[in-house]
C-alpha cells in the first residue's frame, strides 16, 4: 500500500484546509488500496488456483469486511466454480453496500440465472440495464433467463427491441441469432 506508514492523527482545530487535507489522504489511502486490489486480482486470475484467489479476497475482506471490490470479485470468483449459493450470500453484502455495483448486479444474476431463479436474475439484469441499457452481459443474461423461464417470444422480442435502439451491435445480433436457433 502506498501510504502504509503515514500516520493521519485528528488535528485540535480542524480549519477548512487540514479538513481538506485529511479528506484528500484517505482518498489516496483507499485509492491506493482499491488498486493494490485491483492489481493483484488481475495478477491472481492469471495463474493462481481458484482456492488462492478466494483466500487472496478473504484476507483483503479481513482488513475490511465492506470491501465492495472485494466481495464482488470473491462471489464473482464462487460463481465461476459454480457455488451460486454461496456467491449469492458475498454479492448481495456488496450490493446492500453498493446497490447499483454493476457487476455485483450482473454476476448476481448471473448466479440466480445458473439456479434456475430466472426471475429474480431477470430482476437483477432489469437493475443493470436501468443504470446502463446497452450493457451486453446483462442484456445476454436477461434474453437467456426470459428464455429459461420459458418465455422465448418474450426473449427474442426484448432482444428486437433493443437492436431497435442499436441495429449494428453485433453483440446482442449473436444473441439473437443463438435464441432463434434455439427456438427453431
Amino acid at each position: 500500500m502506498i501510504l502504509r506508514k503515514v500516520t493521519i492523527s485528528k488535528p485540535n482545530i480542524l480549519n477548512r484546509n487540514s479538513s481538506i487535507l485529511v479528506l484528500g489522504l484517505g482518498i489516496i489511502t483507499a485509492l491506493g488500496f482499491v488498486l493494490s486490489l485491483q492489481t493483484s486480482s488481475v495478477y491472481a486470475s492469471e495463474g493462481d488456483s481458484q482456492d488462492l484467489k478466494i483466500n487472496w479476497y478473504d484476507k483483503a475482506l479481513s482488513v475490511n469486511q465492506n470491501n465492495v471490490p472485494a466481495l464482488v470479485q470473491k462471489g464473482t470468483e464462487l460463481l465461476s466454480q459454480g457455488k451460486g449459493e454461496e456467491a449469492i450470500t458475498w454479492l448481495d453484502r456488496a450490493l446492500s453496500i453498493d446497490p447499483t455495483n454493476l457487476m455485483a448486479l450482473t454476476s448476481r444474476g448471473g448466479a440466480s440465472r445458473d439456479l434456475g431463479q430466472y426471475q429474480e436474475a431477470i430482476i437483477m439484469y432489469d437493475r443493470v440495464l436501468a443504470i446502463d441499457p446497452y450493457d451486453a452481459y446483462a442484456i445476454g443474461g436477461k434474453a437467456d433467463s426470459l428464455f429459461g423461464a420459458g418465455q422465448q417470444k418474450q426473449a427474442i422480442a426484448w432482444i428486437e427491441k433493443i437492436l431497435e435502439l442499436d441495429p449494428n451491435n453485433g453483440k446482442i445480433l449473436q444473441v439473437k441469432e443463438t435464441l432463434q436457433q434455439a427456438v427453431n
